[in-house]
């Protein structure tokens, strides 16, 4: 709690607040090379959204917003930032990272202008979602130990564009390890302490606590004003009350200008939404007033309750100098309602607890040890252990992720939300999914395809007939099919280049079409011809030199300001020349983590070691590569 000066400092300050505009603009986004999804670590490409006025959004005085890892593992912070995390969101032009948080087994709520908004921001400039991850668990900042990834379906289970909320279902159960973040139906009141915790700029957790309160008013236009500092990565953050330690708010824009963010008030969500209402224990009544005078409590006139809080506040300075167990204790025998006592038991519990050095000893009874029963190593799928299987099978029943996808998708298909019949998923097996071999990573994202498709209802009506003609993919690798006209619909399924589809009505610029294993869909005519192309395209793609230091003697001989071109794609290769930072080189061949390249311009074309100009191999972790 601040002092009285800062309070009238920040009124003051807040004083604004009555022009503030109706609608808060989105926090905009920051964009990563698609190469990196997947990865904790992402690597930076691009700035997607660096809006005038929302690129840095910043309460009054400097930025508050520290590491999560600062705390204790026990705190109450680390606590409830565990079930907090980062969601990616691949797109065809790069992955854009906003922040998560758990509300039961199979959900997660964020933002809408994340999930599936992201197609609707100009300066994103995305056409289509490939796929979404929630990376939990990252805290240190580059460390992977600890985290884990969760396979997000893209579309949403519920949405809403005008409270800027989505409910995503989680394949797995995040909360098992994670836990969730309970809910708030309450108002927010003025100047409540609050923090907030995500992922800003996609980085490892971060939280905003100082100077972090609601605004005075907290409501305007049915959004709640907050000071707590955010950037860009932070949408879709929890707006936490530091007194209810629950979810009273949605972070979802901010702006520099007004010196204030914003949220959706969670009692607004929660009014609307089906999905959190069954996640959401409602508060408990306040007990009926009672006349009798011996149980009125008269509350402090204005003056006292000030000082109070000073004293309060000076406790607890005093019992922080200290950093002893019994300063604390102090505190909270006077202090028991104020603000930071909850900082003051999450202290005491941490460093104070101890056991009774007088209670008696009992010691335990000795159990004969027992002799485990012998184990029986379970199949992944209870047709895993057929004698013939074909590699894609094999490959399912050998990866316990693959084979969860796999049981997901069965249970789909057993109560889908459109008609799907036998024959039409017997296809899909046999076209798609056997289609992809041993590959993990395709089989991965063709199941999960089929899962969205098994999910989303129907929107198309069925095909005329004695109308229907014949095309090819063509100009693109992949060409996605959804389940509507627009990119605003969900991804149902994928084809190649050179696929033959049949086509039944078109709209707006969009194709209705049957593919080969009988599925439905809705495609962008753009990438299609009349007649079966006879090439595939070839991209032309670029690259940028990233991730090194500029060149001084000092980098140079640390390695840091160079990247070696070799004759090979390995580091058994003849160094010919090498690349420095802001480079630019023309991409001809990739090779696992290696880039076939020739320098196009900047000092490698001059390089301190070596021939400019030569054709060699560069490791793909310093390149940023774009592709056209």
């Amino acid at each position: 709690m601040r002092t009285a000066a800062a309070l009238a400092t920040l009124t003051a300050a807040t004083g604004l607040m009555a022009f503030l505009p109706s609608i808060a603009p989105a926090q905009e986004f920051v964009g990563f090379d698609r190469s990196s999804f997947g990865r904790v670590v992402l690597s930076r490409n691009q700035a997607a959204g660096a809006g005038n006025d929302i690129t840095l959004e910043m309460a009054i005085g400097d930025y508050n917003n520290e590491p999560i890892l600062n705390y204790s593992p026990k705190s109450v912070f680390a606590r409830l930032g565990l079930s907090v995390g980062r969601l990616d969101i691949l797109t065809d032009t790069g992955v854009y990272p906003c922040t998560a948080f758990i509300v039961d087994e199979r959900h997660i709520l964020t933002n809408h202008h994340c999930v599936p908004g992201i197609l609707e921001n100009e300066r994103a400039g995305a056409t289509r979602i490939d796929s979404v991850m929630f990376i939990a668990g990252y805290r240190q900042t580059g460390v992977e130990e600890g985290t884990r990834r969760f396979t997000v379906i893209p579309t949403p289970v519920e949405t809403s564009k005008a409270l800027d909320y989505s409910v995503l279902e989680v394949l797995g159960d995040p909360s098992a390890e994670f836990g969730k973040l309970e809910l708030a139906a309450a108002v927010p009141n003025d100047n409540d302490p609050y923090w907030v915790i995500g992922h800003p700029m996609g980085e490892a957790q971060r939280i905003s606590r100082e100077k972090c309160r609601a605004n005075a008013p907290a409501l305007s236009n049915h959004q709640l004003l907050h000071t707590c500092d955010t950037l860009p990565g932070n949408s879709g953050s929890p707006v936490i009350d530091a007194s209810l330690q629950k979810v009273i708010g949605l972070h979802h824009a901010g702006s520099n200008r007004d010196a204030v963010n914003y949220a959706i008030p969670m009692v607004d969500i929660l009014a609307e939404s089906k999905v959190l209402k069954a996640a959401f224990a409602p508060e408990p009544q306040a007990p009926d007033s009672k006349t009798d005078q011996t149980d009125t409590v008269v509350p402090p006139s204005v003056g006292e309750e000030e000082t109070v809080i000073k004293m309060c506040d000076a406790l607890f300075e005093e019992a922080k100098g200290f950093g002893q167990c019994f300063a604390y204790e102090a505190f909270l025998e006077v202090c028991g309602d104020h603000t930071y006592a909850i900082l003051a038991k999450s202290y005491v519990a941490r460093e104070c607890d101890a056991p009774d050095e007088t209670a008696p000893v009992v010691t335990p009874p000795v159990t004969p040890p027992v002799t485990p029963p012998p184990v029986f190593t379970q199949p992944l799928r209870p047709w895993c252990d057929s004698t013939n299987l074909n590699a894609t099978e094999r490959t399912i029943c050998g990866d316990r992720y693959l084979a969860g996808l796999d049981e997901e998708m069965e249970k789909a298909y057993a109560n889908p939300a459109r008609r799907v019949s036998a024959t039409e998923q017997g296809a899909w097996r046999l076209a798609t999914r056997d289609r992809c071999g041993a590959d993990t990573d395709c089989l991965s994202r063709v199941i999960i395809e089929r899962i969205t498709y098994l999910k989303t209802p129907d929107r198309t009506p069925p095909p005329a007939t004695g109308h229907s003609y014949t095309m090819y993919v063509t100009g693109t690798d992949h060409l996605n099919v959804r389940s509507g006209p627009g990119v605003q619909n969900g991804v149902v399924s994928r084809i190649d280049f050179g696929d033959k589809v049949t086509v039944f009505d078109e709209r707006d610029g969009w194709n209705n079409v049957r593919l080969s294993n009988g599925q439905t869909g809705w495609v962008s005519n753009r990438y299609l011809a009349s007649n079966k192309p006879r090439e595939q395209p070839v991209a032309q793609c670029t690259a940028k030199v990233v991730n090194l230091k500029p060149y001084t003697s000092q980098t140079r001989n640390d390695g840091s300001g160079f990247l070696n071109i070799r004759t090979q794609a390995s580091t058994r290769g003849q160094i010919i020349s090498e690349t420095y930072l802001g480079d630019t080189l023309k991409v001809l061949n990739q090779s696992g983590n290696w880039v076939q390249v020739q320098c196009l311009s900047g000092q490698c074309m001059n390089p301190y070691r070596g021939s400019g100009g030569v054709t060699g191999w560069a490791s793909k972790k310093y390149l940023s590569i774009r592709c056209r």
